[in-house]
């Protein structure tokens, strides 16, 4: 039989092993999901009571799936027990959740018409591997809400931890409510093509999310795309630099900067970059990079040798045209581990892949500006649009700048401020579709009117 083996990426040691799913078997899970919808989606009040049990039942195992989590994707063990919390918020948040389930047409004689709103139906959720439990369950517990069921199909890297968390919650709901399949990329295309399948929400890339798109078209099956993003930071001219830079580098490096809503670069006006990046170059120094089990770690490792090799790429070509290194740099641990020191570098621009692409890693490049105008143009014209933010001690002014930026999530004086009420997604290559808020509920809703001719 076929296994996905689980590696630490702080140690390089083996930590389980999951067996593939066959075709045969996903077959079978996608036609129980499709069998059990009819009695799931007639049942709102009971989807609520059991969605609550879910989030208690996970906040009381987050003692055991911290460490699991952090053993095989990297993470800090206090940014892991954060991503157990923030699933459980999801899971009551959506519990809690109230929408109408009709409302009347517009009045007309001689009948009547309603406006209803309907799930879907089984439900695909494609999850990446670096928050794997949050987007998990950002998927699963509006579906659910909505009377959707669902089968999940995590990264290969965190099947381990994915798996424990569904069958966890699998438990708690009707058989073949919730299950879950394992594999590469022909599981993941069986899913996603599969005629039973009434939607698909992926959160990973844009390069797979574009493929996935081409999957589903061969279906007409409606999908949910949450891809790459390469937010940009722009401070003004008179932002509070010790407050900002301190923000940044909080966020930049948070899950040694694999997050998709992280700020990946800053634009400082060329006047400020030396006491911007003299500040923030002292809390990257300060962090601890380390294995994530160890209470001294701040930062961990790259969650693979494909990532850290991407990111160093960046980094190595960057210094090679004319870039400076103000801190950072090395691995910062003699563990063997796939790791980088948070690293921040100045002296580039627009035209380095480092500022251009999306590193997803702990490289964080400052931008110098004269022209804010010549920012705004060139932020808005990248192909990215998922998050942004704006720094400055005008309120009003900041915020008139932020309303100038085409993005899913543009914050002010904060940034990655992902909050279960508020939906969240992308635009242009970022993508399309909310997760959160009652938004996110709605996305895995269907309308259908209901119109009635009186014949008597």
């Amino acid at each position: 039989m076929d296994e996905l083996v689980s590696i630490n990426p702080a140690t390089l040691d083996e930590i389980g092993r999951t067996p593939v799913t066959s075709l045969h078997e996903l077959d079978t899970a996608v036609r129980r999901a499709n069998d059990v919808f009819p009695g799931w989606s007639a049942d709102r009040a009971l989807r609520q009571k059991l969605l609550q049990a879910c989030a208690d039942a996970l906040t009381l195992r987050a003692a055991d799936i911290v460490p699991l989590l952090v053993r095989e994707q990297g993470k800090t063990a206090a940014e892991a027990g954060g991503e157990i919390w923030i699933s459980a918020e999801h899971l009551t948040h959506a519990a809690e959740a109230d929408w109408p389930d009709e409302e009347p047409g517009p009045d007309a004689a001689g009948r009547t018409a309603r406006v209803q709103k309907i799930p879907l139906g089984a439900v695909a959720a494609v999850v990446p591997w670096n928050f794997p439990v949050f987007l998990t369950v950002a998927k699963i517990a509006p579906a659910l809400a909505a009377g959707n069921t669902v089968v999940v199909k995590p990264a290969e890297s965190v099947s381990l931890v994915v798996d424990t968390v569904v069958q966890l919650l699998a438990e708690i709901l009707p058989e073949g409510v919730l299950q879950i399949v394992h594999g590469g990329p022909d599981v993941g295309r069986t899913l996603v093509e599969h005629p039973l399948i009434r939607k698909v929400s992926f959160t990973g890339s844009t390069q797979v999310g574009r493929l996935i798109m081409k999957q589903a078209a061969e279906s007409i099956t409606p999908v949910t795309l949450e891809l790459g993003g390469n937010d940009p930071a722009i401070v003004l001219d008179d932002a509070d630099i010790a407050y900002t830079a301190q923000s940044l580098a909080r966020s930049a490096f948070f899950n040694a900067g694999q997050m998709c809503v992280a700020p990946k670069r800053a634009y400082v006006p060329a006047g400020r970059v030396d006491e911007f990046c003299q500040a923030f170059a002292a809390h990257a120094a300060a962090l601890s990079v380390g294995d994530g089990l160890d209470p001294a770690t701040t930062m961990g490792p790259l969650h693979s040798k494909a990532q850290l090799e991407f990111v160093h790429g960046l980094l190595d070509d960057a210094v090679a045209r004319g870039a400076t290194i103000v801190t950072g740099g090395g691995r910062g641990t003699d563990l063997p581990g796939y790791f980088l020191e948070p690293t921040l570098v100045r002296d580039v621009d627009d035209t380095f892949d480092l500022v251009a692409l999306e590193q997803f890693g702990p490289v964080f490049p400052v931008v110098a500006y004269t022209s804010l105008d010549d920012v705004v143009a060139t932020v808005d014209s990248q192909e990215f649009g998922l998050g942004a933010s704006v720094w400055g001690t005008d309120e009003a002014a900041a915020t008139e700048v932020a309303e100038r930026l085409a993005a899913g999530s543009v914050w002010v004086n904060q940034h990655n401020a992902v909050e279960v009420e508020l939906p969240f997604g992308g635009i242009k290559s970022s993508g399309f579709g909310r997760e959160g808020g009652i938004e996110g509920i709605g996305d895995y809703l269907q309308t259908r009117v209901l119109n009635i001719k009186h014949t008597s």
